[in-house]
């Protein structure tokens, strides 16, 4: 919504963006007004999500040409409620089909026929990354005659590619010397994000290697993990190496402070951290899971094997003992150029009106 839709040329394309009301509904207002879309929040029945009644309500009233839902939950519910109407549906694939969502014993065979029967009947199944869509099809059954498409994901380069003074009085301000190491971890925490093994290489860093000058950890975010994995650090003794703050709006002046951004996801759609901290010239270290593994193909990005913590931080203690930002520094063109969202949009922009005018018979 913030960058792929931004960038599709309001002359052609009405938006119209459905989403459950949650806490966040006031951000969302507001970016939809940035984009010149309209947004329409449904709140929850009794608590529950009942986005298809919504749907079905707006399909009722309006006529749209395309439907395009964010995931197999907004697939299955807009599938329910377009039964009716058969106006052409994109399902766009941010993750992987994740087992223990779909329960166990009867109800989880029933949720994936329901999963199965959904996506088999929707138009176009349009992944983020190769890796996804890949997972996606050994995860349920796709039939023939589902068309997939691959668009890589994209950030606003404009963004990350300015050069932004040195922000000395952020470190002031946490307590974090300049000659400090600073290893950063920016994202949500949930098992995911894999935020649990850097824990891990922590341990190992600060237990077998001695001869490291001083570092620290920043973990920037939020989730519902972020208690649990503090309780972790406390008993291990690790509380002067992790230093937690909230999401940061000015996010390459985080950037600018961080020596090493370390990415231990065990899955991702597609590596967008991974892309902005190329942009800004940051050195990363990645896990080589799906997703990932695609994005930074091609890249200075140092890799290691996926759920390895002793990989992971030797990987860590390289690049301390070693240090070097050279290679990154140069990539920052070629990873503005890779990753710009404008041409992730104008793909999308041609998927529409391909799958419209191909739907109509005529040409475009």
């Amino acid at each position: 919504m913030k960058y792929t839709y931004r960038y599709l040329p309001q002359d052609v394309f009405k938006l119209t963006i459905i989403a459950i009301e949650t806490h966040e509904h006031e951000a969302l207002r507001r970016d939809a007004e940035e984009i010149g879309a309209r947004l329409i929040l449904a709140k929850p029945i009794f608590g529950r999500n009942f986005l298809c009644f919504r749907v079905f309500q707006l399909l009722f009233r309006e006529k749209f040409d395309i439907i395009q839902t964010h995931g197999f939950i907004s697939a299955a519910h807009a599938y329910i409620a377009n039964t009716f109407f058969r106006v052409l549906h994109i399902l766009t694939v941010h993750g992987i089909v994740e087992e223990h969502l779909l329960g166990k014993g009867l109800l989880s065979i029933l949720k994936r026929r329901l999963l199965e029967k959904t996506v088999n009947r929707i138009d176009i199944v349009y992944g983020v990354s190769e890796d996804i869509l890949e997972d996606v099809a050994k995860s349920i059954r796709l039939g023939s005659q589902v068309k997939r498409v691959v668009i890589h994901n994209g950030i606003d380069t404009d963004v990350f590619r300015k050069n932004a003074s040195y922000p000395a009085s952020l470190r002031e301000k946490l307590g974090i010397p300049r000659s400090s190491f600073l290893i950063g971890f920016l994202g949500r925490f949930m098992p995911q994000k894999g935020f649990n093994f850097l824990i891990d290489a922590a341990e190992i860093l600060a237990k077998e290697v001695k001869e490291l000058n001083d570092w620290k950890v920043l973990a920037i975010g939020s989730g519902d993990f972020s208690r649990e994995y503090k309780t972790i650090i406390k008993k291990r003794g690790l509380e002067h190496k992790f230093i937690f703050i909230p999401f940061q709006r000015d996010i390459v002046c985080v950037y600018k402070i961080i020596d090493l951004i370390a990415m231990p996801s065990v899955w991702e759609a597609f590596g967008l951290q991974a892309a902005e901290a190329m942009c800004v010239g940051v050195p990363i270290i990645v896990s080589d899971c799906i997703g990932l593994r695609e994005t930074v193909k091609g890249t200075p990005a140092i890799t290691f094997p996926s759920k390895d913590p002793s990989a992971l931080a030797e990987a860590i203690r390289l690049m301390m003992v070693n240090y070097s930002r050279d290679n990154f520094d140069k990539f920052r063109d070629e990873a503005v150029k890779r990753f710009d969202v404008r041409r992730t949009s104008i793909k999308v922009a041609e998927l529409f009106k391909r799958v419209y005018f191909d739907h109509c018979g005529e040409k475009w």
